[in-house]
C-alpha cells in the first residue's frame, strides 16, 4: 500500500514538474518574442533556464511552441469576456470592460501579429454557439439590451475585427493602450448597445 501511494506521489511531482517547466519556456518565450519575434528556440531554452533537451520534448519544433502561445491568446480573450460579464451589468458596462481587455491581451502578445497569417484568431473564426463571446452577444440580443437590426455573430465578428483595428492604433503610436481602451470600449457601445 505504502508503494501505491509513494508511486502516486511521484507520479504528482513528476506532472508538477513538467508543468512548471513547461510554464517557464511559455513565459520565457513572451518575453524574448515580445523584444526579438524571430529569436530562435535556443535563445528561448536558455531564457527559461530549462534544459533544452526538455524544452523540445515540450516544443517539438517552433511552430509547436508558437502554436501553445496562440491557444494561450484565445484562452486569455475568453477570460476577458467572463471577467467583462458582471451579474446585472449593463451591455454598456460589459464594453467598458471588454473594450481595455482587449487591448491588454493584444499588448501581451503584439509579437504573434508579426507572424504570416496571423494566426491568432484563427480557433475563433468560427465560433461555437458557448464561444463566451458569442453566447454573450446572443443572450444580451435576447434581452432586448442589442441592436435588433445586428445579428449577434455579425457583432462578434465586428468585435473581432475592432479589436484588431484598435491594437493597430496602439502598434503604430497613434493611441495609447489606455487610450485604445476606452475609445474601442466607447465605439463597441455606441454600435451596438440598443438606444432605448
Amino acid at each position: 500500500m505504502g508503494n501505491a501511494t509513494d508511486h502516486n506521489v511521484a507520479e504528482q511531482t513528476q506532472r508538477l514538474d513538467a508543468r512548471r517547466n513547461r510554464d517557464a519556456v511559455i513565459a520565457a518565450a513572451i518575453r524574448i518574442l515580445a523584444t526579438d519575434p524571430e529569436a530562435s528556440m535556443r535563445q528561448i531554452a536558455e531564457a527559461s533556464g530549462v534544459a533544452r533537451i526538455t524544452v523540445y520534448r515540450n516544443f517539438p519544433t517552433r511552430e509547436h511552441l508558437i502554436q501553445a502561445l496562440i491557444d494561450l491568446v484565445v484562452d486569455e480573450e475568453r477570460a476577458v469576456v467572463t471577467t467583462a460579464i458582471t451579474p446585472g451589468g449593463t451591455a454598456a458596462t460589459f464594453f467598458d470592460r471588454l473594450g481595455p481587455g482587449i487591448i491588454r491581451v493584444g499588448e501581451r502578445y503584439r509579437f504573434l501579429d508579426n507572424r504570416p497569417g496571423k494566426a491568432t484568431d484563427a480557433p475563433l473564426r468560427h465560433p461555437a454557439p458557448d464561444e463566451p463571446l458569442l453566447a454573450w452577444l446572443t443572450d444580451a440580443a435576447g434581452r432586448g439590451e442589442l441592436r435588433a437590426d445586428l445579428p449577434p455573430e455579425w457583432m462578434y465578428a465586428m468585435i473581432h475585427g475592432l479589436g484588431r483595428a484598435a491594437n493597430e492604433e496602439v502598434l503604430v503610436g497613434r493611441r495609447t493602450a489606455d487610450e485604445a481602451g476606452q475609445l474601442l470600449a466607447r465605439t463597441l457601445t455606441n454600435a451596438f448597445v440598443a438606444i432605448p
